[in-house]
């Protein structure tokens, strides 16, 4: 059902006003004023009251806590993730290398076909789904379940087996521009990789049952053992063929055989573990699977329906993808044959890894607190609860603002010595190149967060038709800058992409911010936009200060030398964190809450052990 559908639940535009002391904060089940969200998102509260809509059978865990879980995992998760990819990733292929471009296209195809499986279809529509089914019973859920994950299997096999047959054309759309050789190779990587598509779609599909079930944590800790397992093979590899020079790379030739058999296989075993623990939290909740292939009347209909719009947006989307890989990787080709060093050029791997670095402030914060509210805004639009949802996408946008401005600062400062540290064997100009490109994603941080937010309310009211009709102009337009882009010099095009991409998220954000206005009846605009003024005011003096502190270690300096680059993180991230934290408390902001409830908490535990 659609917004249209629902229009007389909607109020219109200037009616319906939430008065303060009646709005819902969205990152917990108590009733508070948004203007003052005292729970953080990462930090469990002291005590929970009684939901406003107990789900039958089910426990319910405050929107809070359930962040601080999935907080800690991401977090695990991540760092892992660090080890692997870039520093282990980067020694074992080296960070701009050919190699390192041809391995990265054939594991990142998979990782993008997840996000139309994952982060299209199954985030968008099983969540609602799977909350309607379990409302009425826990057995009528298990039920349910167990079609889902039967039409999964089914599905997933099948789309799997025929996109790795498919192997040599998959990977011309995302590789046209490089060489025979490496295209060659790509492709034989590309056959180790593509069954990731089967294990990425089953965790995708089991961490959303759980997730329903608000069971975030094995969900959001199971990639860690994925990393565990890469990191193995990674330090095998190093042990048995060395790191990769990138002032002299290998040939094609050179990688072929049992190299590429063991990163490929290895790569893969790491998404198999990832997605089948997950069975085991399942069983937890009782649900023990057993085939059922009696689909008709079931209610996956709808779900297909919904999941068509979501699927054709998702679709849509690989195209820009597709023109940014291309163009990224004809970057590398176009210094080799033009004779340039192409080790200051940044090709599609260190866009992977800019891409990587850029992305954690969305994993490690944004995504655990949009993820904890989703089903409880869920249930607000199911119950045409506009008022809770027009609250939830406040406190949710203006909570998430204040922890990616401030990574947003500590980015634009520390891109140099954080670039040199996740990748270790680099040369300077390599960590130039990469904090570069690193900056001109993060001009788009904060619009894509909140735009996440908002994505997510099409979501709850499974109103996915609008999401892809909002969408899709930017997507047949912006391959059209990113083409533009291959014209630039070498060294310059990957950043060219990222100034796009940025400029793309702010785009999407005023559209999707104008549609929503319009249909709930506000979405306290004002408000979060003076939120962020102020927030970025205290944002950029925290980065002037952090600048200046830098200039003292030397920017050529710390991309020079490893120790000299964590000793600057260290001592200026420091710096600025305080120094935002401090002028958060000085300006009394609500939504500095959520960073100072913590300090205050250490705080006065040191306290009370000093007296």
């Amino acid at each position: 059902m659609d917004f249209r559908s629902r229009k007389r639940f909607l109020p219109r535009h200037g009616q319906g006003r939430i008065p303060l002391s009646a709005q819902c904060a969205a990152l917990t089940p108590h009733r508070q004023s948004v203007d003052n969200p005292t729970v953080s998102p990462v930090t469990p509260p002291g005590a929970e009251s009684a939901p406003a809509a107990p789900r039958a059978n089910q426990p319910r865990v405050s929107a809070a806590r359930s962040s601080f879980i999935m907080f800690l995992g991401t977090l695990v998760s991540r760092a892992l993730g660090m080890i692997r990819s870039p520093i282990l990733l980067g020694a074992v292929v080296g960070v701009s290398t050919p190699v390192a471009n041809s391995f990265d296209v054939a594991n990142n195809v998979p990782n993008l076909l997840y996000g139309i499986i994952a982060g299209g279809l199954v985030n968008a529509v099983l969540v609602p789904a799977i909350v309607r089914a379990t409302e009425k019973s826990h057995a009528e859920g298990v039920v349910f379940i167990n079609k889902l994950l039967t039409f999964s299997f089914v599905t997933l096999g099948l789309l799997t087996l025929v996109i790795t047959l498919a192997a040599p054309m998959i990977v011309s759309f995302y590789a046209s521009t490089m060489s025979a050789e490496w295209y060659r190779l790509t492709v034989i990587f590309a056959y180790w990789c593509l069954p990731q598509i089967f294990f990425y779609g089953l965790y995708a599909v089991l961490g959303q049952i759980l997730n329903a079930y608000e069971k975030f944590g094995p969900y959001m800790w199971s990639p860690a053992l994925n990393n565990i397992v890469a990191i193995g093979g990674l330090i095998l590899m190093l042990g048995l063929f060395g790191s990769e020079d990138s002032t002299s790379p290998s040939s094609a030739a050179d990688w072929a055989g049992a190299p590429t058999m063991i990163l490929g296989g290895v790569s893969t075993l790491g998404i198999v573990m990832q997605a089948v623990v997950l069975f085991w939290p399942l069983r937890n909740l009782g649900i023990h699977y057993h085939p059922d292939f009696r689909w008709r009347n079931s209610g996956l209909g709808a779900i297909g329906r919904a999941g068509s719009w979501v699927l054709a947006l998702m679709v849509t989307g690989m195209i820009p993808i597709m023109f940014l890989v291309n163009v990224a990787a004809g970057a590398t080709q176009r210094a080799i044959d033009m004779g340039m060093d192409t080790i200051g050029v940044a090709g599609n791997f260190m866009y992977t890894i800019a891409f990587a670095l850029y992305s954690l402030p969305t994993s490690l914060v944004t995504i655990s607190i949009i993820t904890a509210v989703f089903p409880r805004m869920s249930r607000a639009a199911a119950r045409n609860d506009s008022n809770s949802v027009r609250s939830d996408i406040s406190i949710t946008i203006r909570t998430v603002g204040a922890f990616n401005i401030l990574a947003s600062a500590l980015i634009f400062v520390l891109a140099v010595p954080v670039a040199k540290v996740v990748t270790p064997t680099s040369t300077a100009a390599e960590a130039w190149s990469l904090a570069w490109v690193l900056g001109a994603l993060t001009l788009g941080l904060v619009a894509g967060a909140a735009d996440s937010v908002l994505m997510k309310v099409f979501y709850a009211y499974e109103d996915t038709r609008t999401a892809f009709f909002t969408v899709l102009p930017l997507h047949i337009i912006t391959p059209i800058f990113y083409f533009f882009t291959s014209y630039w010099s070498p060294e310059w095009t990957v950043i060219g992409l990222c100034l796009f991409s940025s400029l793309e998220n702010v785009v999407y954000l005023a559209i999707h911010a104008w549609i929503l206005r319009r249909r709930l009846g506000g979405i306290d605009g004002r408000r979060i936009v003076s939120s962020h003024l102020k927030l970025g005011a205290i944002g950029v003096i925290s980065g002037a200060l952090g600048f200046v502190s830098m200039l003292e270690f030397g920017y050529d300096a710390v991309a020079n030398n490893y120790f000299l680059s964590v000793v600057s993180i260290i001592v200026v991230g420091t710096l600025m964190s305080i120094t935002f934290v401090v002028l958060l408390w000085i300006s009394k902001l609500p939504e500095g809450e959520v960073l100072l409830r913590p300090v205050r908490q250490i705080s006065a535990k040191i306290l009370t052990r000093v007296r």
